[in-house]
């Protein structure tokens, strides 16, 4: 009954998807409402059956049904239920499955969010979103069937779980990534939508500026999850080693961090059109060619499946996704046309470019180095791969220089004409964040740094996070000036009256912090190897190892072997570390590290159990020091709150109605204004906006930071 149901439910998904397509089509032809309504519909029937397989599927693994082989891959009755749950996104037919059923997700969300938006465009967006569910069903349907019959008898137990996807973070990185991945669908399937119906205006970009935040917040929190995942499993002691999969998941996410910055300066500015169809469409792209490396077999990583039909339907699908963007972008290159010139490099708008340049790059080398070994393949040469050396050579400095960037753009002017007046203001407000990251560098030359990059790294960071940490001040200052609020209440409003600003700026603080983690990380660990009897000690850095014993731990499907050490700190205090080799069943022949980690806010003890010999007479550690991990997962977790935070509406009375009545968000596009929008508590000669007395607005424009000779008067969102 299961696999009937499965069948026929995928079935439905291919006709509905199938059927949205053909009524998106002909409500464009015949410029019908009825048949958009109809587009929707389907769209919604093709959610419904992909979620009668998943739910089908997800009941055949709970409850062990191994006459399905994909049951027998990857579940055993010895396996916890929520692994059983999390398989299914273990192989490649429920995974993509559960792409599939995401992405009909998001699309019955967005049919619901665009259903008051009119234009053809919309209607166009419809049928791609039918088109590419469309795809993934037939995938499932024709290629990765997972309700497949196992040929012959049904087993009575099933292979299991492999012993490296037993953890928690398998629960959630998958679907994270899975997430990333289907939100990029609708910016690509809003913009062919304008493409194709030549739209000019730029009130679209509102449309999908939420989904690219979705789809940037969803993938970082995947790779970060991925990360911790492999730092905390892997046993290796690090968190990212440039495999070819982890670089599939970042490459999006380079290009999608470029959009969601340069969208803004259409939206205020009309510029970058033909930068950011390009970066639409590539960054929808690379997350089917990310789909592509992990199924092929083409690319050699701990992450990939094995060689399959489904490598050459998503090859065919990024060729003819390419084909298409490249054709509508050329088509429509007229329309792309800039509203307004680059006036000046020293401008919002030069750091944004100057950004973009850097995440592109970045994305071009990564993807250089990830698809390598298929070029070597393709000339007839041995198969070759790029080195992580040759990642860290390339990307590293790329990376400093666009945090670099991130750290002076807060204080750079938008609309900017004379290059001379925008440095000297520049320059003016980086005074004190300058002073604030000198002594910074000077106190960690004090307390023993050498490293020159250790230093630079030390210093941008600190320079970023005091320019928006002193610039935030200077607003507040100028509030309380005008209104006598109290700090918290005029911090309160400001924060209010603008959430993509303040948000991004949590963002870029977040950053500023996972900096510091990796290059602590990555340039003061140690590693040692100490081979004890039980009694011995060992000096590890500031540690000493005392080892005690070994035990043998049974588990719910696992045996494991565990150490048991006594750990001695810098202060003498002790405290017990457990290091763990389990042997899974059914995988006995691979037996799974699992490490122990104390983790301080200064650094990681890691220490992972590497053999033993006579029954524990002796035993080898791995014992690895790492400086400042903890500070790249709260980073992380700083950086996701302020993409959320973007995502807020307006909390405050006035600064709903200000939304309302269309207020403080964007403005006609071609105005020559400020990136910098007005906040409460900015103040322009004493005069608040929407005032009679208010003077006309001067060409050169005046910064949110600048501190009033007389402030008597706020000045509020009011479009000028």
């Amino acid at each position: 009954m299961t696999a009937i149901l499965g069948h026929l439910s995928l079935m439905l998904a291919v006709l509905a998807a199938a059927g949205g397509l053909l009524a998106a089509t002909a409500s464009v032809r015949f410029d019908s409402a009825a048949y958009r309504r109809w587009s929707q519909r389907l769209i919604i029937a093709t959610f419904g059956g992909l979620t009668v397989a998943l739910v089908a599927l997800l009941v055949a693994l709970v409850n062990g049904e191994f006459r399905f082989t994909y049951v027998a891959s990857y579940t055993d009755q010895a396996l916890p239920v929520p692994f059983r749950m999390a398989a299914l996104w273990a192989g490649q037919e429920g995974s993509l499955l559960l792409w599939a059923w995401l992405l009909s997700l998001l699309c019955v969300i967005a049919v619901f969010g665009y259903r008051r938006i009119e234009g053809a465009h919309m209607t166009v967006a419809l049928g791609v979103i039918a088109c590419v569910c469309g795809v993934f069903a037939s995938l499932l349907l024709f290629a990765a069937n997972p309700f497949e019959i196992f040929p012959g008898p049904a087993p009575q137990d099933g292979r299991g779980l492999n012993p490296m996807l037993q953890d928690p973070a398998m629960i959630v990185h998958p679907p994270l990534l899975f997430l990333g991945y289907a939100a990029c669908t609708m910016p690509f399937a809003v913009l062919v939508g304008v493409l194709v119906t030549g739209r000019r205006d730029n009130r679209w970009l509102a449309e999908i500026r939420r989904w690219v935040i979705v789809s940037w917040t969803f993938l970082g929190a995947g790779i970060i999850v991925g990360g911790w995942w492999a730092y905390m499993e892997l046993g290796w002691g690090g968190y990212w080693a440039w495999d070819p999969v982890e670089n599939a998941s970042l490459l999006p996410w380079l290009t999608g961090t470029a959009l969601m910055h340069s969208i803004m300066v259409q939206q205020r500015r009309g510029m970058f059109k033909f930068w950011n169809a390009g970066l639409i469409a590539v960054t929808f792209i690379l997350c089917i060619l990310g789909t592509y490396l992990t199924r092929s077999g083409v690319v050699d990583s701990v992450h990939s499946f094995a060689g399959s039909e489904l490598a050459t339907c998503f090859l065919v699908f990024i060729v003819v996704s390419a084909v298409l963007s490249v054709g509508l972008i050329a088509w429509r290159r007229h329309h792309l046309r800039p509203e307004n010139d680059l006036e000046s490099l020293i401008s919002r708008e030069g750091a944004f470019l100057a950004a973009n340049i850097l995440l592109v790059l970045m994305m071009c080398v990564t993807l250089i180095g990830t698809v390598f070994p298929v070029i070597t393949g393709l000339i007839g040469s041995e198969t070759a791969s790029a080195k992580p050396a040759f990642y860290n050579t390339t990307v590293s400095p790329m990376i400093l220089m666009l945090v670099g960037v991130m750290a002076v753009a807060p204080v750079l002017l938008s609309g900017t004409r004379n290059g001379d007046s925008a440095a000297r203001q520049m320059g003016r407000l980086l005074t004190a964040p300058g002073i604030a990251a000198a002594l910074t560098m000077i106190a960690a030359l004090v307390l023993g740094v050498r490293n020159h990059w250790a230093l630079l790294v030390t210093g941008i960071a600190a320079l970023g996070t005091f320019t928006v940490v002193i610039g935030f001040a200077r607003s507040m200052k100028a509030r309380r000036m005008n209104t006598g609020e109290s700090w918290l209440a005029a911090g309160w409003q400001l924060v209010d009256a603008d959430h993509r600003r303040y948000g991004g700026q949590l963002a870029h603080l977040g950053v500023m912090i996972m900096v510091i983690g990796v290059a602590g990380s990555s340039l003061y660990d140690t590693e040692e190897l100490h081979t004890l009897a039980p009694g011995e000690s060992a000096a590890a850095g500031r540690y000493t190892l005392t080892y005690n014993r070994l035990d043998e731990i049974p588990g719910p499907n696992y045996t494991a072997v565990q150490a048991d050490l006594t750990v001695t700190g810098p202060r003498g205090r002790t405290f017990p570390m457990y290091p763990q080799r389990r042997f899974f069943l059914n995988w006995e022949d691979k037996p799974h590290t699992h490490v122990a980690i104390r983790t301080t806010m200064r650094e990681d003890l890691y220490i992972a159990l590497a053999g033993w010999e006579a029954g524990g007479r002796l035993a080898a550690f791995k014992v690895k020091v790492n400086p400042l991990v903890v500070w790249l997962w709260i980073g992380s977790i700083v950086m996701g709150v302020g993409a959320l935070f973007c995502l807020l509406p307006r909390l405050t009375r006035a600064a709903r109605g200000r939304a309302a009545s269309g207020q403080g968000e964007m403005r006609s596009v071609g105005q020559d204004r400020r990136d910098d929008r007005r906040t409460p508590g900015s103040v322009t000669n004493g005069t608040p906006s929407g005032s009679p007395l208010r003077p006309k607005p001067q060409p050169a424009a005046s910064h949110p930071y600048r501190e009033p000779v007389r402030a008597t008067r706020i000045e509020t969102e009011t479009s000028r």
